[in-house]
């Protein structure tokens, strides 16, 4: 019987009329925390007020508890708001923690015209410019180049500025006084209540990115918590990254990568991208200036024996089919890079987990699979990593776009996706391996 689907996001629930990029996780309490995009303006990425939003079920996606608000942004029109986009969760069972990781930019500021740069100081603290002269925010505080505080200004937790006791306009905003750099950051929430309540928002950018990079962000979709081997616990995101000089003119210089904690999500560290390991015609293909083709962007990836990783990659090249790596230390590097077959893409976000099927590890893989257009969300069934896969079914005719997946034990998975190109809804349903194995 074919699965039946029930909308969780969309402006019936929410606060707005669009809804993209879903992310779903479960927690050891039998928990599904759903993440998305809400998107105010438009159906369009960043610029943008984009912020994120959380359900929750307690019954495996049967039904779904109020929309909860993670991290909201600011601003009252397309142009002038800051977004919080592209959501990717991880939870970690031994601490009981879900983190979420997602880009942050400022008002006007897109993937096309980031400016280069880390945008914070080596401790952490945010860079803020007033024309071409540049502070830092401690606390409330904001400082010169000289370490030396100007007691002019004073920063509310919100972002809004005050100058001499009179507000000027928010830093996210092209109204503020102050302005932090245009360019993308790389942010974060925790929650310790199975996504009840969120954290605020933790700017992990000077941890992971580097001053030759404009853009950064998330996968987008799950990360995972390595289970066995040398690194065993480690805390592992898929992230993407653009490393063109000179921004605005719309050229692409993509390539994708992982940044891993091994210290329970107190700090963070990027490994290499694929891009710096593969190679052609013996060459280094590298990251920093790349052939349009090479660009490897949103990613997946699963834990397979002894802790190895294998990376699933969308890509710009015109084979059209999703890229695979290998990584044998836990991320930091990854090699055997190749387009596998039998996973076509149409250059679109995948999603993929593992189950259990009859006491065997199950790979599940789900995309749109149609090379030409968002269309037709095909699930596979993989016995050894997705090196082969012996079951594929289409659980969704017609259009089809980003996903992600939740193993929910007992043979079924719970599958939360875009249901068209409008953007205007975020559905679920749930999927059986044995409806999947039908003929």
């Amino acid at each position: 019987m074919q699965p039946k689907a029930q909308t969780v996001f969309s402006k019936e629930y929410g606060r707005a009329g669009n809804y993209r990029i879903p992310s779903i996780i479960k927690t050891k309490r039998g928990t599904l925390i759903a993440c998305a995009d809400e998107r105010f303006f438009t159906c369009r990425d960043n610029p943008n007020r984009i912020d994120k939003v959380v359900r929750r079920s307690e019954d495996d996606g049967l039904t779904w508890q109020e929309q909860i608000v993670a991290v909201e942004e600011v601003g009252e029109t397309m142009n002038d708001a800051s977004a919080a986009i592209d959501p990717c969760m991880l939870y970690d069972e031994t601490a009981d923690k879900v983190f979420m990781i997602y880009c942050h930019t400022p008002a006007g500021i897109g993937i096309l015209n980031c400016k280069n740069g880390v945008g914070q100081d080596s401790d952490g603290n945010l860079h803020l410019y007033e024309g071409r002269k540049r502070y830092t925010l401690k606390g409330d505080g904001v400082y010169t180049k000289r370490g030396e505080k100007n007691s002019d200004y004073r920063i509310d937790e919100y972002a809004n500025v005050f100058y001499k006791g009179e507000p000027t306009g928010n830093y996210k905003l092209k109204s503020g006084k102050l302005k932090e750099l245009a360019t993308s950051f790389l942010y974060m929430v925790v929650s310790e209540d199975d996504g009840l309540t969120w954290s605020k928002p933790i700017n992990i950018t000077y941890q992971v990115k580097a001053k030759y990079m404009s853009f950064i962000g998330p996968g987008p979709g799950v990360g995972i918590c390595v289970k066995e081997g040398k690194y065993k616990g480690r805390l592992i995101f898929p992230i993407y990254y653009n490393t063109f000089p000179i921004p605005t003119t719309g050229i692409l210089n993509l390539s994708s990568c992982v940044i891993y904690s091994d210290d329970n999500g107190k700090t963070w560290h990027r490994g290499k991208s694929p891009n710096q390991t593969r190679k052609r015609l013996g060459v280094n293909i590298g990251h920093r200036l790349i052939a349009p083709n090479d660009c490897i962007t949103e990613s997946q990836l699963i834990e397979c024996k002894d802790g190895q990783l294998k990376f699933f990659m969308r890509n710009h090249s015109s084979k059209r089919l999703i890229a695979t790596a290998i990584s044998d230390n836990g991320g930091y590097s990854w090699y055997a890079y190749e387009h596998n077959p039998q996973l076509p893409q149409c250059i679109c976000q995948c999603s993929v987990i593992k189950g259990e099927d009859d006491g065997r590890e199950v790979t599940i893989f789900l995309n749109a699979a149609n090379k030409n257009a968002r269309r037709d969300g095909v699930i596979r069934l993989s016995y050894d990593y997705g090196e082969t896969f012996e079951y594929s079914k289409l659980i969704k005719e017609g259009e089809f776009v980003y996903s992600s997946m939740v193993w929910l034990g007992n043979g079924k998975i719970g599958v939360l996706y875009e249901e068209n190109t409008q953007h205007e809804e975020i559905n679920y349903m749930i999927v059986s391996l044995d409806y999947i194995k039908e003929t």
